[in-house]
């Protein structure tokens, strides 16, 4: 990769949208899982596990995957990660019980690991940091947001089976953004030592906090938060309203992403991070005032521009990509940790 705007830019948006595609089957499962978790042999306890597991792994293999680039090239990686990628979302409508489950989200684990680190990877060739980042995560946040719109109404016509398969099929185009990342200098700049984690920096640590309340529980428990908490409402219309407020949280990430990006730029890359940090805090509060659905808009529009920036700030150390990568295993903690909870 090198430092010419255009190329990065086209290298940074085909790295993002390979992303993008693969994650179509992931992003329905948080859903679906939590409230159809017997339709697919698991039990309660596990759902829990299988939707965290793929976290943990990532844990160990977020700082492995910036060797892997420098060792193998970038684009040889975001292929076999877009493979990986698409076939676990085919084996989701296959699966039944824990195991089968477990060794698929082990998969996805890895492949997203390497997707997502080769976005940021591509993302940082650019020189204004915060509009690539911010443009990057939007469009890599657009195939989900799809996903969460489409599969809700398909659940109507279509059993979980047969909706994953349509999923893995509108994952291939994924393969044609991976295989047209360059060829040439592909490969990342060495890391001079392996280090898996440090003890946490002070954004590193916002970051661990925010991902355990909202990537981890506020995105499992919307559902049952739904079914609980409305009158006479039904399994389905709580899993179509789960992916509803979750499809508004990749609308944000889409649409805000990019723009917060650009005011970063503009106004500071501190001074939007303590903002949209505030906001956050108050869609919180304003979910345990029982407001869930307006509680949910102000904590996913925040949050959005809130961690779409954040990658930016860390960039800005010596550490470079070990720096991401870092602060990427410390979100997956606790994503991690608030999914199991």
């Amino acid at each position: 990769m090198n430092n010419d705007n255009g190329v990065g830019l086209k290298a940074s948006a085909f790295a993002a949208l390979a992303l993008a595609f693969a994650s179509l089957g992931d992003a329905f499962l948080y859903p679906f899982l939590p409230l159809n978790f017997d339709t697919v042999g698991i039990p309660v306890l596990w759902v829990g596990v299988i939707l965290s597991i793929n976290r943990f792994v990532r844990i160990l293999s977020n700082t492995l995957m910036v060797h892997a680039f420098y060792r193998y090239g970038l684009r040889s990686i975001m292929l076999m990660a877009v493979i990986l990628a698409v076939a676990s979302t085919f084996g989701y409508g296959l699966a039944t019980g824990v195991i089968a489950w477990t060794l698929l989200r082990l998969m996805w684990g890895v492949a997203f690991s390497a997707m997502r680190m080769g976005t940021l990877a591509c993302a940082l060739q650019h020189q204004r940091w915060g509009l690539a980042f911010g443009v990057s995560r939007s469009l890599q946040e657009s195939g989900p947001m799809f996903s969460l719109f489409l599969a809700p109404m398909l659940l109507k016509h279509f059993d979980s089976t047969t909706i994953f398969y349509l999923l893995s099929l509108l994952s291939l185009p994924a393969l044609y953004f991976a295989w047209n990342l360059p060829v040439n200098n592909d490969r990342t700049q060495a890391v001079e030592k392996w280090r898996l984690l440090r003890w946490p920096s002070p954004l590193n640590s916002i970051t661990f906090v925010s991902s355990i309340v909202i990537d981890g529980i506020i995105v499992v428990v919307l559902g049952i938060l739904f079914l609980h908490y409305r009158d006479r409402i039904s399994l389905v219309t709580a899993t179509a309203l789960a992916a509803f407020y979750l499809g508004y949280r990749r609308i944000s990430l889409v649409a805000l992403s990019a723009a917060g990006g650009w005011i970063a730029d503009t106004v500071g890359m501190d001074r939007l991070f303590n903002t949209s940090l505030a906001l956050v805090i108050l869609g919180l509060l304003v979910i345990i005032s029982g407001w869930i659905g307006t509680g949910a808009v102000i904590v996913f529009t925040s949050y959005s521009v809130n961690s779409a920036i954040t990658p930016g700030s860390v960039s800005r150390s010596s550490d470079g990509m070990t720096g991401i990568a870092e602060n990427a295993t410390w979100r997956d903690i606790g994503s991690a940790t608030g999914t199991l909870l």
